[in-house]
């Protein structure tokens, strides 16, 4: 089975705390999964996401802080908006919806957030690589 690619978009502040210091503790992540590192979440927009998944993505997740911790005001509510509609292309385009997901963590969080991680990666792996057709990713079977 081919090696599927998972993409993290992570906020500056509580998941990045949470990713440093499990790297910082040796925690060992999936090989597969590289990390994009923004201010906040909700200021990024949804073109985005989707060029992670133009790009090579068979997964995106989103790290985000929780709700109430946001620095950015009406950061989470904007992600949450931009997920949305984001999934909802995805289904059109083909491309299963549980490929894009978003997890919450607070400043200590480290040990969640591993898991989240290591979970994702099971589920991308399980449903494989987005497959090419017509010049287009999408899921399917490989010929």
């Amino acid at each position: 089975m081919e090696r599927v690619k998972i993409l993290g978009i992570c906020c500056n502040w509580s998941p990045f705390a949470c990713y440093n210091a499990a790297g910082m503790t040796g925690k060992k992540m999936p090989s597969n999964f590289r990390l994009i590192r923004v201010m906040c979440i909700g200021r990024i927009n949804q073109a985005l996401i989707l060029k992670a998944f133009e790009f090579g993505a068979d997964g995106v997740i989103l790290l985000e802080c929780k709700d109430e911790d946001c620095r950015y005001g009406p950061g989470p509510e904007v992600g949450h908006e931009n997920v949305k509609r984001v999934r909802r292309i995805l289904h059109l385009l083909g491309i299963k919806q549980e490929r894009l997901v978003e997890c919450t963590f607070g400043a200590h969080d480290k040990e969640e957030l591993v898991r989240a991680l290591w979970k994702f990666a099971g589920d991308i792996k399980a449903m494989g690589p987005v497959t090419i057709t017509n010049g287009q990713r999408s899921e399917g079977l490989r010929r």
